[in-house]
């Protein structure tokens, strides 16, 4: 059954700007009905330790690297080896206890793990894993120099989302190894915890682009844009059917819903052109579905229909989310025609035919406000950041949306 709703998109991540120009600024986040404020983060996990503090970590190698250093450059810059190695799991559940001896494997959100129990091997899953610790080291580049960590994550709790029931949300807190501190790993405003989903492969934080790497996954928080896109329903481990005559659900096939997943942050960051580069700010609320069977997403108003959209960006144009850029002279390049003048989209942008694109996306232009009945039950591009990372950055501006929680 579809879901019917408008979405919040917001920015955190920093990018450096680009007339009519586009220019670099945060990620958003989308947040769905009933659940926080959506981000331009694409990921938001903050490490705070004594020498390594701030968005280090850009995802989890699962086993530690025997051979080479850890690090060859900037952690938030570099590829994935440079980032943390996960050095071992140790479970201290009321039922399994002790270190894990094969894994952890990510399947979906869901760990499991081979232990000990009265001297046998036994699989470890979902919940056993509440109360485990894991030790990570971590390396960045500070001054010229590399500078290594040793950090301990630890799984509070652990519950199912309740719109999905393979999406498992993490209480996720960290201490330096040595400190006795345990601070959240995924933090809203105020500094409280926000639950993370674990999420596999990793993604660049500068163009938005996921690396795929089946021995790494990331921490997603939830009010980023990658965990947001997987509460959203695009969960990029999951499938489902497309159809060619969708709204008849004849001849179709299983598909995987990765690429929608990728479709969706660039989406809820506005990021047309498929470089990292987002064009929305925090409290603009946008509408979104898709020509899924059944879809996933429903459209819910009549709003101004944005584009269309696929894992690399935009694939058709019809205006921007945001009319001040326009009046400012900026513009995303990609969608420049050769007068520099904004490119004027085909008539049947929005309608996702032969599925061209994945998703289509609409905006309130003429203010026409909430669908009757959506007290503030919506999705929007109003949340700090980015896709799934950590960091924070500005967007293009400071308006607001719709619908503000």
């Amino acid at each position: 059954m579809a879901v019917r709703r408008v979405a919040l998109v917001v920015s955190l991540l920093g990018f450096s700007a680009g007339c009519y120009v586009g220019s670099e600024a945060p990620a958003d986040v989308v947040s769905t009905r009933d659940e926080e404020f959506n981000s331009l983060v694409l990921n938001g996990p903050v490490l705070q330790g004594p020498v390594l503090q701030g968005p280090v970590l850009q995802g989890v190698i699962m086993g530690p690297v025997l051979q080479g250093p850890v690090l060859q450059g900037n952690v938030l810059e570099g590829p994935l080896q440079q980032g943390p190695v996960l050095n071992g799991v140790n479970l201290n559940g009321p039922v399994l206890q002790g270190p894990v001896l094969q894994g952890p494997v990510l399947q979906g959100s869901e760990f499991s793990a081979k232990v000990v129990k009265n001297g046998k091997k036994v699989w470890a899953k979902g919940m056993d894993f509440i109360g485990s610790e894991w030790e990570l080291t971590v390396g960045q580049v500070i001054d010229g120099e590399e500078v290594y960590e040793d950090y301990v994550l630890r799984i509070d709790d652990i519950n199912k989302s309740p719109g999905q029931d393979d999406v498992y949300l993490y209480d996720v807190v960290h201490r330096a190894k040595g400190s006795n501190q345990w601070k959240p790993l995924c933090q809203d405003g105020q500094g409280g915890l926000v639950p993370a989903i674990p999420v596999a492969n990793y993604w660049n934080l500068e163009t938005g682009d996921r690396v795929d790497d089946p021995n790494v996954f990331v921490w997603a928080c939830t009010n980023a844009v990658i965990a947001k896109c997987v509460l959203w329903g695009y969960r990029p481990w999951a499938t489902t059917k497309r159809c060619k005559d969708w709204e008849k659900g004849k001849n179709c096939k299983t598909i995987s819903l990765a690429d929608h997943h990728q479709a969706c942050t660039r989406m809820a960051r506005a990021d047309y052109c498929g470089n990292g580069e987002p064009w929305t700010v925090n409290g603009t609320a946008i509408d979104i579905w898709d020509h899924l069977s059944p879809q996933v997403e429903a459209r819910a108003t009549n709003w101004f229909i944005e584009a269309e959209w696929n894992p690399d960006g935009a694939y058709c144009l019809r205006d921007i989310r945001h009319q001040e850029y326009k009046e400012q002279g900026l513009y995303p390049k990609c969608f420049l025609d050769k007068k520099g003048k904004p490119k004027k989209a085909p008539s049947d942008c929005g309608s996702l035919d032969d599925h061209r694109a994945l998703l289509v996306s609409a905006f309130d232009k003429y203010g026409q406000g909430l669908p009757n009945g959506d007290d503030d039950d919506d999705d929007d591009d109003d949340d700090d950041g980015g896709w799934g990372g950590w960091g924070g950055g500005h967007g293009h501006g400071h308006g607001h949306g719709h619908g503000g929680h």
